[in-house]
């Protein structure tokens, strides 16, 4: 089943406390152009408002978490100059601090190594030191627990089923994902998609069991919702655009 409501993550008001028992999502990133509309309707149009936009739909999921629950965020670092200065902004960073702050346990992250649209694209003074940079080509999944280590009982049939293979966990628990490829989306396939829905599917297969719920608070165009789906858990998705939040109900309607 697959749940979508139209409104402000940071108060998911729909969703009861302690009933989610995973939570996969890939926030709007500060500092980054694209987003700088949204977070300005937001009332943040600082670094640090950005994220405290951003913790409070942290907060939220602390909140609808069940005690164990896993929270993952994919999110990268920014770069852009600041008073004529060039600079790297850690998002990273900020939702560690932040998420630590609200309680949560931060566990060992991943680092997903993007395909390159343009691999020789480097930054700064190309061959002449000191004033090179390092291309920024991964992002990150944060991960974090609610609480203590959730615990299954003994024997669980749900549990049993949702058994990943020996291949699938040296491969997954592998700190850095560099064999998921972007996919192609927008007309006729020509952007590449920043969240591809074999990120979604591995943190779902991974951090979760058949009939569990999962939630993301940026639902977008739906991926995680419709990887949970197909995966036997049930989803529940927040979308601030409310033509986009119907589209993605009239789709989970569809037969």
């Amino acid at each position: 089943m697959i749940r979508v409501y139209a409104g402000d993550a940071r108060r998911m008001a729909p969703v009861a406390d302690a009933s989610i028992h995973l939570v996969v999502t890939s926030p709007p990133y500060p500092m980054i152009p694209q987003w700088d509309e949204l977070f300005a309707r937001l009332g943040a149009t600082t670094y640090d408002a950005m994220h405290t936009v951003l913790e409070a739909v942290w907060a939220e999921c602390v909140r609808v978490l069940v005690p164990g629950g896993l929270l993952a965020v994919n999110i990268g670092d920014a770069l852009r100059s600041s008073d004529g200065a060039f600079a790297l902004w850690p998002n990273h960073a900020e939702v560690l601090v932040r998420g630590r702050r609200l309680g949560l346990t931060p566990l060992p992250y991943l680092l997903w190594k993007k395909p390159m649209n343009r691999p020789n694209a480097y930054l700064g003074s190309g061959f002449l030191p000191p004033n090179a940079y390092v291309t920024l080509d991964c992002e990150y999944i944060l991960l974090f627990r609610k609480g203590r280590i959730r615990r299954l009982p003994p024997h669980d049939a749900a549990r049993a089923r949702s058994r990943f293979s020996r291949a699938e966990r040296d491969r997954w628990f592998s700190q850095l994902w560099g064999d998921v490829r972007a996919e192609r989306q927008g007309p006729e396939g020509r952007r590449t998609a920043a969240f591809p829905a074999e990120i979604p599917r591995r943190l779902i297969r991974m951090f979760s069991v058949e009939g569990e719920t999962v939630l993301d608070p940026f639902a977008g165009t739906g991926t995680t919702l419709w990887a949970a789906a197909a995966l036997g858990r049930d989803a529940v998705g927040f979308e601030i655009d409310p033509v986009r939040a119907a589209e993605l109900r009239q789709r989970a309607s569809a037969p």
